[in-house]
């Protein structure tokens, strides 16, 4: 399946997709959040993930988990709250 095929909704059933390089996820409310995210990702291929509820971007994977590793080092050193 890929990004151009979910239908937008109103929170909280509006589709939330992985963002690349972070943590961070997209929700879909309206077309125009869907197409900004399509222009500046592309119209990546995506995948259901059931244990969280949530749409996974395997394209995203390596650098999701650069960032993952670069803000545990972050809170390894000073420390999270």
């Amino acid at each position: 399946m890929r990004v151009s095929e979910l239908q937008p909704a109103a929170y909280p059933q509006s589709p939330s997709v992985e963002k690349p390089n972070s943590d961070a996820h997209a929700l879909f409310t309206n077309d125009f959040n869907k197409d900004s995210f399509i222009e500046a990702n592309g119209d990546v291929e995506i995948v259901w993930n059931e244990r969280y509820g949530y749409w996974a971007v395997p394209a995203f994977a390596e650098g999701r988990a650069a960032y993952g590793e670069a803000k545990q080092r972050f809170c390894d050193q000073h420390g999270s709250e």
